[in-house]
């Protein structure tokens, strides 16, 4: 113990760069240093267990990565932290991490949320690759990639998505003709997070919701209800212990149990349709990536159902966001706004002719959307659990120890993001849209 007060006293404070650690020794050869055993990581003060009870009585973790940079700060690049029974190793330097990635097999482990795991286990579901690990995770993965990830399975669910995106800016710019100064400021949040509900929707199970239009239907409307229920909840369950939550946050496992209950239902309402259809007659177009699934049948209807589900959960927030900011940092840099029209105006004609050269005919527009998760990136970790030892700043860190290692990004900006699950801003910022002869 005396060891590790030590060693958080010396790395407290800045650090050299990289860079500058290389050119101090230069000239003569480094001493070998003694690897340093991994009880002497420096560690986050104060107790684990009150750090948990002040998680559960304030019911957010808005400020975690703000409280994560700052221990950076005052740390090092690497040090251990801990909430309740969750013993975490965070590192910063993306040196460590290219160290990590080499270590990591074909079968990562990251640590599931448990919240979204004891419903699972409780109904008797099976999970997706967004649950799974080793093995089974693997299997499941390799048999999505063609139907989801291949260039041609891209190329199929493009023109869907193309369709939404088309609707959307109609109804965008209906809204602003309908103002007679020409000009419509609005908060866009709930817009984009209809846009992105109907294009998952769409590509998955090839069906529109209808969020786009002046009515949405209310299995729609409680479809998107049921889903931010779910996300609030998991966000105040995921570091409480379950056998402590259960009895501590009955209300909540509740709420959290019946926004799962209705998400399975819908998906289950979804995949029948298709599954019926199917049936009768192979469609001769293309109707989604869950009709291919069910198709070709290299995954069981439960395992196709699993992943639907956490595939139609995982891609609205960490889509939504991105966007919203991406509209954010145009209107705030209008000079970048008109450098992106005039270059898809330039472009148009050759994407109209072929949807998939859209990504090569816009590299301005890729590069702003890489900046944008840059600046605003969607989750605070990427989290891995070792398979063999590794030495890391000049730690020991044996195998099976989780690690989470840090998205960078700047410290402060014009718009304070908060942690809500994925990342959110906590004063959502009103956009102004301009209609344009």
């Amino acid at each position: 113990m005396a060891f590790g007060a030590k060693a958080r006293v010396w790395l407290a404070g800045p650090w050299p760069s990289p860079g500058r650690a290389r050119a101090s020794g230069a000239g003569a050869a480094p001493a070998p240093k003694t690897v340093l055993p991994f009880e002497a990581i420096p560690r986050c003060p104060g107790n684990r267990w009150m750090r948990l009870l002040q998680i559960w009585k304030e019911r957010r973790l808005e400020n975690l990565h703000l409280e994560v940079h700052q221990l950076f700060q005052e740390l090092g690049p690497i040090f251990r932290y801990d909430v309740g029974g969750t013993r975490m190793v965070l590192l910063m330097l993306p040196e460590d991490v290219q160290r990590l990635q080499q270590v990591d097999g074909h079968q990562p482990w990251r640590p599931p949320l448990d919240p979204w795991l004891a419903y699972r286990e409780h109904r008797g579901h099976k999970c997706g690759v967004f649950l799974l690990n080793g093995p089974e995770w693997r299997m499941n993965r390799l048999k999505l990639n063609p139907d989801m990830l291949s260039p041609q399975a891209v190329q199929k669910y493009l023109p869907m998505v193309d369709w939404v995106a088309r609707d959307f800016s109609k109804a965008l710019k209906s809204r602003v003709l309908q103002n007679a100064r020409g000009s419509l400021t609005m908060d866009m949040q709930p817009s984009i997070l209809y846009y992105t509900i109907e294009a998952s929707n769409l590509a998955l199970f090839g069906e529109r919701l209808g969020l786009l239009g002046h009515s949405p239907s209310p299995a729609s409307l409680n479809f998107l209800r049921a889903l931010k229920a779910m996300l609030k909840s998991t966000v105040q369950l995921m570091f409480m212990p379950r056998a402590l939550s259960r009895w501590t946050s009955t209300q909540l496992w509740k709420e959290h149990f019946e926004s799962w209950d209705y998400i399975f239902q819908y998906a289950n309402n979804a995949i029948q349709k298709i599954y019926q259809e199917l049936a009768l007659s192979r469609p001769e177009h293309y109707s989604g990536i869950v009709g291919e699934l069910l198709t070709h049948a290299d995954l069981s209807l439960e395992a196709i159902r699993a992943n639907s589900i956490e595939l139609t959960t995982g891609s609205v927030d960490t889509t939504a966001y991105p966007l919203l900011m991406t509209l954010f940092e145009l209107a705030r840099n209008p000079e970048v706004q008109r450098a992106l029209r005039q270059e898809s105006l330039g472009a148009e004609a050759r994407i109209s002719q072929d949807p998939q050269s859209a990504t090569s005919e816009l590299p301005l527009l890729r590069a702003a959307l890489k900046e944008t998760l840059r600046l605003y990136p969607v989750g605070m970790s990427v989290d891995r659990k070792v398979a063999s030892d590794v030495v890391l700043q000049n730690y020991h860190i044996p195998a099976g120890v989780l690690k989470s290692f840090l998205v960078e990004t700047l410290r402060q900006e014009d718009v304070k993001m908060t942690y809500q699950f994925v990342f959110v801003p906590s004063t959502r910022p009103l956009l102004t849209f301009r209609a344009i002869n």
